[in-house]
């Protein structure tokens, strides 16, 4: 029994650390004009790997159905909106405060779910968007602070990762209508990001903008590996959701930024804004997140 209970639990983490690996390798790789290309090389990645994986799930024929439409919808938002802001931020602010910050998406999922929904916040969730709330200001103060590479960065560049939270919050709101109609999570994945793709290549092709494809081999490589881990963050995650309680696998798979702190702590620590107002700030962001979703209730 305990070692089944322990399943969604890992896989919830699992989910946590895939994202927080894909964010750090972008970071890594990233230049002060690479934020297309990271966006470029990882949808592309997404696209191949997770469509490569679901037509070997389904031995090699995938039949449409309906419910696509809403993961094609989701696909507009994120990964492409979310993952363009939320690249950009990391650029001009560090992944240790653009990350945390992105993570407030559930704030607007949960607000979406009262309205188009019909979903109620009680007491703990409230008090879950007032610590997420604090969290994201006191990272948002300490922009521009201890870092050579966002030192000086206008305030306003912090709209980046709250637009990136609002498009990763939205999509998920068609996500769930879309999975609720019964779908494999590594389908609905690869159409998701196959939505996005084609929208970027249509934006590339339109506009052509500089730098897009100009990408040495070490960014190049550590793009692709991002892609990968980017792919399989959200398949845990729907493993995790199919074996273990919402309330329990949505708080863990928000620890994200906590695996972030870990890592660029690590190795990129004089590259980062890291003291005890940035872990503090990200402490509260967390419990925030984990108290929206386990008190947020239908």
């Amino acid at each position: 029994m305990a070692s089944s209970q322990s399943i969604p639990i890992l896989l919830s983490l699992a989910s946590s650390l895939m994202f927080a690996c894909t964010f750090v390798l972008i970071k890594m790789a990233g230049q002060a004009l690479s934020s297309l290309a990271a966006l470029w090389v990882t949808l592309t990645t997404n696209v191949g790997f997770l469509w490569a994986w679901s037509l070997l799930r389904e031995k090699g024929s995938v039949t449409p159905s309906g419910e696509w439409q809403y993961f094609v919808l989701a696909g507009i938002f994120a990964p492409l909106l979310g993952r363009l802001f939320q690249f950009q931020g990391m650029a001009k602010l560090g992944a240790n405060i653009t990350t945390p910050i992105t993570l407030t998406h559930p704030i607007f999922t949960v607000l979406l779910a009262v309205v188009f929904l019909g979903e109620s916040l009680g007491g703990g969730a409230l008090f879950g968007v007032f610590l997420v709330l604090v969290g994201s200001i006191l990272l948002g103060l300490q922009s521009g602070q201890g870092s050579m590479e966002c030192a000086g960065a206008p305030k306003q560049f912090l709209l980046l990762p709250l637009a990136a939270s609002l498009a990763y919050g939205v999509s998920v709101v068609f996500r769930k209508v879309g999975i609720d109609m019964g779908s494999d999570a590594v389908t609905a994945a690869a159409v998701t990001t196959s939505t996005s793709w084609l929208l970027f290549a249509i934006y590339l092709v339109a506009y052509r903008p500089s730098g897009v494809f100009r990408c040495k081999s070490q960014e190049l490589a550590k793009f692709v590996a991002a892609g990968v881990f980017s792919s399989l963050g959200p398949v845990f995650l729907y493993m995790a959701l199919q074996v273990g309680r919402v309330s329990v696998v949505a708080p863990l798979a928000s620890t994200t930024p906590f695996f972030v702190l870990l890592v660029t702590g690590l190795y990129m620590r004089n590259d980062e804004v890291f003291n005890r107002w940035v872990v503090l700030g990200t402490i509260f962001t967390v419990l925030g997140v984990a108290l929206i979703v386990s008190f947020r209730a239908s």
